[in-house]
């Protein structure tokens, strides 16, 4: 076990699953003291399990990311539970998707709450606690490759919230520097959660990754480490950057993805 993060604690929120677990699994591993937050309490139990039989430090907190009460109560059980915050990375969002004039009003709504009003609220509840870590406290957004970039049919709502999730952090990191706090974002491409191997076979997605620069799709650890290296003391001077995870993605045309995955 590294203890590049010993006596630290970090609150993941959507660390029930996916990319959310690898992080937090990711800081646990590597010393720190880590507040689980997910949205059931099963599943969000089932990962801090998992890191105590490996010998690391957890605890969970629940929490509807699109409840208002509930974020202000997971930050304040999240702060309790050791005492203190200084590293909080948001990776729970709505990936909802539809074309524009077939989307429903309310799945929409849904989508701003998860994606634009959550990470407000998260910034709001959380900068007062992370501005009085010692070493500097962490803010990290988890947005997406396609933010800024392409505009896929079927998720144009999407991709648009991560664009306001990327400018949101920038100016965020204006007003946050002063107070003790590095504001940063990691944009990962086409990642290989079970949110995804849920809706495309292996065969599809080999298909997909073959015209990629690096021809794989990425792995949830491949956006923990990246977080680990923006939480850590090498990246000291480093506020208001998106870190592109995507193998490249981004720099070639995105082929081969099946109608269901785009609502077209």
């Amino acid at each position: 076990m590294r203890t590049r993060f010993e006596g630290r604690v970090a609150l993941v929120t959507g660390a029930g699953r996916g990319m959310g677990q690898a992080i937090a699994e990711a800081f646990a591993a590597e010393g720190a003291a880590v507040v689980v937050a997910a949205r059931t309490s099963a599943s969000g139990a089932a990962v801090v399990a998992g890191i105590r039989a490996r010998g690391g430090t957890a605890a969970a907190v629940g929490g509807d990311i699109t409840d208002r009460a509930a974020v202000k109560t997971m930050v304040e059980s999240a702060s309790q539970a050791y005492g203190r915050l200084d590293i909080v990375v948001h990776c729970a969002a709505d990936n909802g998707h539809g074309m524009v004039e077939q989307m429903a009003d309310e799945a929409y709504d849904y989508l701003v709450r998860s994606n634009i009003q959550a990470p407000f609220w998260i910034a709001k509840d959380t900068l007062p606690l992370l501005s009085g870590a010692p070493a500097r406290g962490r803010l990290i957004f988890i947005s997406s490759a396609t933010a800024n970039r392409n505009y896929l049919p079927g998720l144009i709502p999407y991709v648009s919230s991560k664009a306001y999730l990327n400018s949101f952090a920038r100016g965020l990191a204006v007003e946050a520097g002063p107070r003790n706090v590095l504001v940063n974002v990691v944009e990962p491409g086409l990642t290989a959660t079970g949110r995804l191997m849920d809706r495309l076979t292996e065969d599809q997605v080999a298909t997909i990754a073959a015209g990629f620069p690096v021809p794989r799709v990425g792995r949830p650890t491949d956006v923990a480490q990246a977080v680990l290296f923006l939480a850590s003391d090498d990246a000291s001077y480093i506020t208001g950057a998106s870190l592109l995870v995507d193998g490249g993605v981004s720099l070639v045309p995105l082929t081969g993805m099946p109608a269901s995955m785009t609502g077209s």
